[in-house]
């Protein structure tokens, strides 16, 4: 009985199951935008239901479902539609743009908003935008990309750390970096590990990042967008959000390119021949001598004497490398014949040796990334490997990353979902040092000082040089090769998340991440190298582990009713940072085969921790009314381990508003007019000190005793009483959109006042100390921001897109400690202990009530004084009498020392920004990204050696200055003769070596075609691209030296130049 029981009810379930099934109908649809384009992505859902896809590379989809059910399509930047079907098996489906411009999803500080009813100031920058630029480091793609935001790539070696700024330069001693966060939680940038110690290159902390995992950008501006962030976002932020997966069948994506970047692909210093060099080295030699007395004769030198003796310090400097000199007549300017000795092994007469051709190499670029994304209503995921090697230019400089991901998202029931994503990385990078400072970079330096008349052998054996050329150049074909480095960074990432749906309008969120970051750094001389002679050999391991915990907890309300819409929010976060260091040394190696610690016989270690912690409460709340009138406020608390307990606690906060201009009865029905909205806000954000312990005294045990007791001694004079750096930011702008948005845009005006800034301030020096930081400084950033973009063509088989920003940045000082100016030099570089600037630091500026943030500080050189082609300085005072002249209506004078200095220059540009603009025919694309920069100043420091008057001898190898300087055929000459007795003159700073840095850079061109779908179909693919990138290919410039894009403080050195790379890859779908 049981058993027909059983059957009954069995058959009965198969009976409404089949019915049910022949209820539902299969619908085969197709989506595309509104010039027909397929869209992929698209979710389409069934109303009412779980049940959904999504289209895909061909904007299809295919799912069952009921004849009178209502599919819901959505996409980002397109309107939501609900589409009913009728009965239908087939359906074509057109997305909506409507606003779509500024009606556009973006990713904003702890959640997302709507372009067109957020108050802040921000901007995006989509994958879309960068996925093709060959580079290391996402930052380096964003030039161009944002008003407002400028990228300095002050370094052409591979692996190295690009610089950002956000509307100017808000401190004088704390980071002017922005925050950057990584799936919502805050991350560790910059550059890391111990190397810049010792050989000055050091880890990018952010190039474990694969630029290829990352979706979008969002470049938060103002204190309305900012302020959540609240004691980290005084230089703004800067969200990325990394891919995930969608719903849809699984799909997976190969990406592989490779670029070369030729040796000669560098707009780098243009040396003079070898004969050009010569001839002007005799000169200064010949110079000098008829510019002395012989004491035989009782006057100066003749010509035939000093020519003998300009020959013997040729001879002298060039015998050994197989050269021997000669001249037909004994005068200044004579040509000077270079001959062959002939008494060695080769004779080298009329042979000159390349050392770019020793030093450089073609650069190759490679990499290759392979995703899986997919999913269902219930999970989704997105899953992705990378691999990229970048062998640069530069024979002794590396750069190698692999990088994973997982990024998965889970319903656990219907109002619970968990979160993961996954990150681990590694890259090793083999480099040098690449500052600015001369008699340290001997790599950059020693390319640029080594003669082609120099040889790494000797002519009479063949053996190696293993002497100095000169005073600077180092034999480096033979000391790369007894040396060696490399920086390794492992890092993991998780970050957990568990989003509950309360009610519909309420959701709370629990966020932990977990960053973890390990950096091996290691460093050998062997004891034939100049660095490891005196230690017969050493070498350096370093370790720096950093650990980032955070934990965030917030809530969310958004609710709407009538044209009411509100949204509140609600968090605590918690983050954690402990760094550990440890350093050990071996020296004295007892074979060059072991460069080990453990086969020294000298060792040293060295090895500590610090940390700081950080609480905060943050809330904010979002009004808008009929989407016609917007108000935002924010706050947030933040507390910080690394104040005392008097200042621990900060506020930091903004309000904010918009109207909507368009809802006005006149511009209601204006066809012409799509959006037009008002907006401004206010606000306070902070920037934490870079000293963790800046507020309490230290004491260091390292190596101090007293009768044979340890001891210690202190490191740091505290001021209790140091606080948060804190900026006080004015919004206002304009956005407006024409023609259905076909032209969109922006006008925005800003006003930044940092107060409190940290300033070494004078004290007593009975405290063991001559200075103690203090919060005393202030500066000011204001300036406009404006950004068009329009669709110039949209048809169905050609479109025409363009992109213009522009950002005009006044960046000064306001107040400083008893109005004191304040001298300081380019960081990249080192000075001596001459404040006059007798050190080899690449710049000098300086703080002054009133000017700007990026002063030079020189003497102002007035040009070449045409009947002598000496140097003319003004004297900027009032002296007068001997040596003192009119020159130009000015007091002027040959001798630097009767000159004062003055402000001679302005780093900061008067403007700077990107044009973008892409075309699309058919199945081709081609899209142009130029950079440019309007006004300010470059400081050229490196230029000062290589066209050098004659103080350094064996720097003069331009052929710039040898074309252009003053002789007595070229009395029109705009640079000094060469002199070999007034030797002091190139050597200090002066406006001689400021040029104007107005420049405009075709920064990238990008050719594309996509393969046809119906092609791809019959092979097995749903997509397939092929693709070819130039970066860095046209440049034009009033400085035609060396290349204009240089660094944050807008000087030039022997750091490593930017070369021109050609790229060519394939991206596959499947």
């Amino acid at each position: 009985m049981k058993q027909h029981v059983l059957t009954t009810l069995c058959l009965l379930a198969c009976s409404s199951l089949q019915s049910l099934h022949a209820q539902q109908i299969q619908i085969a649809g197709k989506i595309v935008d509104g010039n027909g384009n397929p869209v992929s992505g698209v979710t389409v859902n069934i109303k009412g239901s779980s049940q959904g896809t999504s289209t895909n590379e061909r904007g299809l989809f295919t799912l069952h479902a009921s004849p009178e059910a209502t599919l819901s399509i959505s996409a980002v930047g397109y309107q939501t539609q609900e589409v009913q079907v009728n009965g239908r098996k087939t359906i074509s489906i057109t997305l909506v743009g409507g606003e779509q411009a500024l009606d556009e999803v973006m990713v904003v500080a702890y959640g997302t908003a709507k372009k067109s009813t957020y108050t802040g100031s921000a901007a995006t920058v989509k994958a879309k935008d960068i996925d093709d630029v060959p580079t290391t480091s996402f930052e380096s793609a964003l030039s161009g990309r944002v008003a407002g935001l400028t990228v300095s790539s002050p370094s052409g070696q591979a692996g190295s750390t690009p610089s950002i700024r956000i509307r100017g330069i808000g401190s004088m001693n704390a980071s002017n970096e922005p925050l950057y966060v990584i799936d919502g939680v805050p991350a560790n940038s910059g550059s890391g590990g111990q190397m810049a110690d010792y050989i000055y290159t050091s880890n990018n902390v952010m190039g474990n990042l694969n630029p290829d995992d990352i979706e979008t950008i969002t470049v938060l501006k103002d204190a309305a967008a900012s302020s959540l962030y609240g004691s980290r976002a005084a230089n703004g932020v800067i969200l990325i959000t990394t891919k995930k997966g969608k719903t849809g069948k699984p799909a997976v994506n190969f990406k592989s390119s490779i670029g070369f970047t030729p040796t000669w692909a560098t707009d780098n210093y243009e040396t003079a021949s070898p004969q050009d060099q010569v001839n002007m080295l005799y000169q200064i030699f010949h110079d000098y001598r008829t510019s002395n007395v012989n004491k035989e004769t009782g006057v100066n030198y003749t010509d035939a004497e000093a020519s003998v003796y300009a020959l013997g310090q040729l001879n002298n400097r060039f015998n050994k490398h197989g050269y021997r000199f000669e001249v037909n007549d004994p005068l200044r300017m004579s040509n000077v014949h270079i001959l062959g000795m002939t008494d060695g092994i080769e004779n080298r007469e009329g042979r000159y040796y390349d050392w770019d051709k020793a030093l450089f190499r073609t650069g190759i670029y490679q990499d290759n990334n392979l995703s899986l994304s997919g999913g269902t209503e219930a999970t989704k995921y997105f899953s992705s490997l990378g691999y990229t090697t970048d062998k640069s230019r530069i024979r002794v400089n590396d750069f190698e990353r692999i990088s994973g991901r997982l990024n998965l998202t889970q319903k656990i029931v219907d109002n619970l979902e968990f979160g993961a994503n996954i990150n681990i990385g590694h890259n090793k990078k083999k480099g040098f040092n690449d500052t600015r400072n001369t008699g340290t970079n001997y790599f950059m330096q020693s390319r640029n000082l080594l003669w082609p008349l120099y040889w790494p052998t000797n002519y009479k054996t063949g053996e190696a040089w293993t002497d100095r050329y000169g005073s600077y150049a180092y034999n480096a074909d033979y000391y790369d090769q007894q040396w060696d480095n490399s920086s390794k960074t492992n890092k993991l990432g998780v970050i957990s998340n568990l989003t509950w749906t309360i009610l519909p309008e309420l959701t709370a969120k629990t966020v932990f991440s977990y960053d973890y970051t390990d950096m091996k750094d290691y460093l050998y001389y062997s004891a034939k190298h100049f660095n490891g002679i005196s230690d017969g050999g050493v070498v350096h391991q370093f370790n720096t582990n950093m650990l980032k915990l955070v934990s965030s907890n917030t809530v969310n309300y958004n609710k709407s009713f009538d044209k009411h819409n509100l949204n509140l929010l609600a968090g605590f976060e918690a983050e954690k940072n402990k760094t550990d260091f440890m350093r050990t040394t071996g020296r004295g190696l007892g074979s060059a085969e072991l460069p080990y610690i453990s086969s020294a016989g000298k060792f040293e270690a060295n090895a500590y921790s610090w940390g700081y912690n950080l609480m905060s409460f943050l809330g904010r709340a979002e009004y808008n009314y009929d989407n016609t009138y917007f108000l935002a406020a924010s706050y947030r608390r933040d507390g910080s381990s690394k104040l005392g307990p008097k200042n621990r606690w900060g506020d930091f906060w903004s309000v904010s508003g918009a109207y909507s201009l368009k809802s006005l009865p006149a511009l209601r029905e204006n066809e012409a007019i799509s959006t037009l909205r008002l907006k401004a806000s206010y606000g306070v954000n902070g920037t934490l000190p870079t000293d963790n312990f800046g507020w309490r005294r230290l004491v260091s045990f390292n190596n101090f005793n007293y009768k044979g007791q340890p001891g210690g001694n202190l490191i740091s004079n505290p001021d209790p009483d140091i606080t948060w750096e804190t900026s006080y930011t004015t919004n206002a702008g304009l956005e407006f959109g024409f023609l259905n948005n076909r032209i969109t845009g922006s006008v925005e005006y800003f006003n930044r006042t940092s107060k409190n800034l940290l300033q070494d301030v004078p004290t007593s020096q009975t405290t063991g100390f001559s200075t103690v930081l203090r919060n005393v400084g202030q500066i000011n950033n204001k300036g406009l921001e404006i950004e068009l973009a329009g669709d110039i063509i949209k048809k169905e088989d050609f479109r025409w897109s363009a992109n213009v920003n522009a950002a005009f940045v006044n960046s000064k000082v306001q107040k400083l400690n008893d109005h004191q100016d304040i001298i300081w030099y380019d960081p990249t570089g080192s000075v001596g202990n001459d404040t006059k600037g007798s050190g080899d630091a690449r710049a000098q500026f300086i703080y002054r009530e009133g000017q700007s943030t990026l002063a030079f500080y020189g003497y102002e050189w007035a040009g070449v004084d045409h009947t002598n082609g000496k140097n003319v300085y003004y004297t900027n005072n009032e002296q007068s009498g001997e040596g003192i002249f009119e020159y130009n209506g000015r007091k002027a004078t040959y001798d630097f020392n009767q000159a004062d200095y003055t402000i001679i220059g302005n780093g900061v540009p008067k403007v700077s920004g990107g044009i973008n603009t892409d075309f699309a025919y058919k199945n081709f694309s081609l899209g142009f990204n130029f950079v440019y920069k309007i006004g300010g100043k470059l400081y050229d420091g490196a230029f000062k050696d290589v066209a050098d008057d004659g103080y350094y001898w064996e720097r003069i190898r331009s052929a710039y200055a040898f074309e252009h300087m003053w002789t007595e055929n070229n009395t029109s000459g705009t640079l000094p003769k060469l002199d070999g007795n007034d030797l002091t003159d190139p050597q200090k700073y002066s406006s001689r070596q400021l040029h104007d840095a107005t420049f405009l850079r075709l920064k990238n061109i990008n050719f594309g075609y996509r393969l046809p779908k119906t092609f791809l179909h019959t092979i097995g693919f749903s997509s397939a691209r092929v693709y070819f990138n130039g970066t860095n290919l046209w440049t034009a410039s009033k400085y035609k030296i060396a290349d204009p894009e240089v660094g944050q403080y807008s000087t030039r050195g022997w750091e490593t130049p930017i070369g021109k790379t050609y790229t060519f890859g394939i991206e596959l779908g499947f």
